[in-house]
């Protein structure tokens, strides 16, 4: 079953995957990417345009998902206004690429009005062994980033941590 608005994956079908990733992971001993995305100020879009464009928002959303992805990856709609891509055998640098990115296509779509997505990446198994955990490291370091505010667009886990490793 997939999200009825974006057609991306939904929650249930992003944790199947991550599990899948997990024994994969386990198996190959390769990391894999957890790319965390919330919509920057979604409610003041809905209360000045409506929500039929801010439906729209997080369409284009989840087209520029489509777009940066890989055949293997996982495009999701979390929840609300929050997003996920699941990157198989990508790295920190790799994953933090794909949010710039991300960020870089939302800005240059051509709609009105401007969208922009707040981002949070954890690796497994360096930030987390299960996943609930990686979960949890992804949006924690998605709002640490929101409450840094706009100077650093991207964050990820290991940044909880103190390690050098935030774009």
């Amino acid at each position: 079953m997939s999200d009825p608005l974006t057609g991306l994956a939904n929650y249930r079908q992003l944790i199947d995957r991550i599990q899948t990733e997990i024994q994969r992971s386990r198996r190959t001993q390769r990391p894999f990417a957890l790319v965390f995305l919330d919509v920057d100020h979604l409610k003041k879009i809905n209360d000045r345009h409506g929500h039929l464009v801010g439906s729209r928002a997080l369409c284009r959303v989840a087209e520029v998902l489509r777009d940066a992805s890989r055949a293997m990856d996982t495009a999701a709609r979390y929840g609300g206004d929050e997003f996920a891509l699941l990157l198989p055998e990508a790295d920190r640098a790799a994953a933090l690429r794909v949010g710039h990115r991300v960020t870089e296509l939302l800005a240059h779509d051509g709609e009105n009005p401007p969208v922009t997505v707040s981002l949070g990446v954890a690796v497994y198994p360096a930030d987390a062994e299960t996943a609930e955990a990686l979960l949890g490291r992804a949006d924690r370091a998605l709002y640490e980033m929101k409450a840094r505010g706009r100077e650093n667009r991207l964050t990820d886990a290991s940044a909880q941590q103190g390690d050098a490793g935030s774009a």
